[in-house]
């Protein structure tokens, strides 16, 4: 049987390990991989994952259900990154392409993948993240602005300004 995220919560609540199982195991993918596209780095990306559902735990008593869990998680997310970015005292965040000698040769969907890192990697951080967000995670800009606390027009301009870089830059005419 497949329980929605507000019944486990309230089972975690109960005190129900098994609750707490399935929905890390639910959110963690999706978690690590957009804390790895932020900070490229894979083992401080692991690192701040679990940080991330320590701090879920943690704030699990306030939580209510009228906020999603999803968005709960990405904006506990996002802030860990923010923090993690203030500790490095970096202004950009390290969109790195790391290709190393053991990799099998590239062929055209990583030739793709390399050059969309690679337009990225020329964007803002902020705009980064309205991108990988968006684009990656499937989140509305409403969801993205209420994540962020970032106001909804922000968002929207930050896609709009990502969109016309990376059209660009890949040689499109529109980058959806």
């Amino acid at each position: 049987m497949e329980y929605s995220d507000f019944e486990l919560v309230h089972a975690i609540k109960r005190g129900d390990r098994n609750a707490l199982d399935v929905l890390v195991r639910r959110w963690y993918p999706r978690i690590y991989g957009y804390i790895f596209k932020l900070i490229g780095h894979e083992q401080d990306a692991y690192d701040l994952t679990q940080d991330v559902f320590i701090a879920m735990m943690q704030g699990l008593p306030n939580y209510r259900p009228w906020k999603k869990l999803d968005s709960w998680l990405f904006t506990i997310a996002h802030n860990k990154c923010m923090d993690y970015f203030r500790m490095q005292r970096r202004t950009v965040l390290p969109y790195e392409v790391c290709l190393n000698e053991q990799t099998p040769p590239p062929d055209e969907t990583v030739a793709v993948s390399v050059a969309v890192r690679e337009a990225l990697a020329k964007l803002p951080a902020v705009q980064q993240e309205a991108v990988i967000l968006h684009y990656f995670q499937q989140y509305t800009a409403e969801e993205i602005a209420e994540m962020t606390g970032t106001p909804l027009p922000t968002i929207k301009s930050r896609l709009r300004a990502a969109r016309k870089v990376l059209s660009k830059d890949l040689g499109k005419k529109d980058f959806q």
